[in-house]
């Protein structure tokens, strides 16, 4: 395997990751600001996956015909000129005008993972996608702390950061990322027919939404809660995102291929699902469930929760049992899919599942707004994590028996060694 590109385009990720987490904590301070409602917030936070949604196949279709390289760069250039709008904004409409661009530029994502997949054998895959995991989670460690540390000067200034990295990014891969060498072959494959999509890739498609729903109610609105009940703003709620976002950067760079070689991909989702499901449960026990402004309060008070430390306990605890479910599970559904692509689709079928994820935080910020306002502040983490516990029941059977092992990868190219390096299941 070539070290260099490889490098590059986890680079690359690093660095557009570190511009997406510098506005994150930024987007519900500004909505509030323009006289937002939670399920307005949810709706800003949503168009940005909309357009991913409808664009995510479409680039990954492309850059199997043209190159990753272009595209890859093409949607760098869009996401900076997003953040500059973002930089420059002073309603709610330039604010949604931003997120769309956004969500364009989102592209990057689906292209950089189907670069990894091609410049990755299939034993090695797991590693990749974990490097890749690692990439995403330190990006988005380093974006909300910069977040944290320059906010307080100007509030446009961390966007202009996202601004400046996102177009040194595209500028760095520009001058030294190459197209991976298989692209030749890859154009041939793609352009014989129609690609015909595997039972198991549909399998894995499904319950990566169903984990994006579960885990974007909580991203979504998770500022808002602790604004509600602490009244910390982007300066502390960065450094809080940062915070459970480094646990999940630190399995994934360090310890992801060794957890897949020794428990399997399939397994590790089972678990990580499961360990979801438990910490948006317990942190939702952090507050109350009335809505905010509610003079009958189903849980404890607001002056009991600001009272009472052992609650912020309750959040920190359910945030890392979060943080650590969520990041073995999403490098080893990534994994999966790849290894269940055929050569010359796996761009196709990446955009697949990446279109997956985006319909799912579309439904999720959208959900969780909704809860928020009507039923009430820690009910979007209670049915996120519901969605994410039953999803790991679940999976335990749509993972195992003979025919999920009997399922070759569909379509032209079919590559016969790129099988899954889960051990055996009964």
């Amino acid at each position: 395997m070539r070290r260099s590109p490889l490098a590059i385009i986890l680079l690359t990720v690093f660095i557009a990751l570190i511009g997406f987490g510098i506005v994150i904590p930024l987007i519900p301070v500004y909505a509030e600001r323009y006289g937002a409602s939670g399920t307005q917030v949810g709706l800003l936070i949503m168009v940005y996956s909309l357009m991913q949604f409808i664009f995510a196949p479409i680039a990954g279709r492309l850059s199997d015909r043209i190159g990753r390289r272009p595209v890859l760069i093409g949607a760098l250039f869009i996401t900076s000129s997003s953040y500059v709008l973002f930089a420059l904004a002073h309603n709610l409409h330039m604010l949604f005008i931003s997120r769309i661009l956004a969500g364009f530029g989102g592209a990057d994502i689906t292209v950089a993972q189907a670069y990894i997949a091609d410049v990755t054998p299939p034993e090695k895959r797991a590693r990749g996608m974990g490097l890749f995991g690692a990439a995403f989670g330190v990006g988005f460690v380093v974006g909300p702390g910069l977040t944290g540390v320059t906010a307080p000067f100007a509030e446009w200034l961390p966007a202009a950061i996202a601004a400046a990295l996102a177009g040194t990014t595209a500028l760095v891969a520009l001058a030294l990322l190459p197209e991976p060498s298989t692209h030749a072959q890859r154009k041939s494959l793609a352009q014989k027919e129609p690609y015909r999509v595997s039972k198991p890739v549909i399998i894995i498609s499904a319950v990566y939404f169903l984990v994006t729903v579960s885990v974007t109610q909580f991203q979504a609105m998770i500022v808002l809660f602790t604004l509600k009940l602490f009244g910390w703003g982007a300066s502390k709620n960065g450094l809080f995102i940062a915070g459970f976002a480094l646990v999940g950067a630190v399995i994934q760079g360090g310890f992801m291929g060794r957890l897949a070689a020794r428990f399997g991909e399939r397994n590790l989702t089972r678990v990580g699902l499961l360990l979801v499901g438990f910490g948006l449960i317990l942190a939702a026990n952090a507050g109350p469930l009335a809505p905010p402004g509610s003079t009958v309060h189903f849980g404890p008070t607001l002056s009991d929760f600001l009272t009472d430390p052992g609650r912020l306990k309750v959040l920190f605890g359910g945030a890392a049992f979060y943080a650590l479910g969520f990041a073995v599970t999403i490098p080893s559904l990534s994994t999966l899919i790849s290894q269940r692509s055929p050569r010359g689709r796996q761009g196709q079928a990446l955009g697949i599942y990446q279109s997956s994820g985006s319909l799912g935080r579309i439904v999720g910020p959208v959900a969780g707004g909704f809860l928020f306002d009507h039923i009430g502040i820690a009910a979007p983490m209670l049915a996120g994590g519901a969605i994410a516990f039953l999803t790991g029941i679940a999976a335990l059977a749509l993972f195992a028996g003979p025919g999920w092992a009997g399922f070759p990868a569909e379509g032209l190219g079919a590559d016969p060694i790129n099988q899954e390096t889960d051990p055996p299941i009964p």
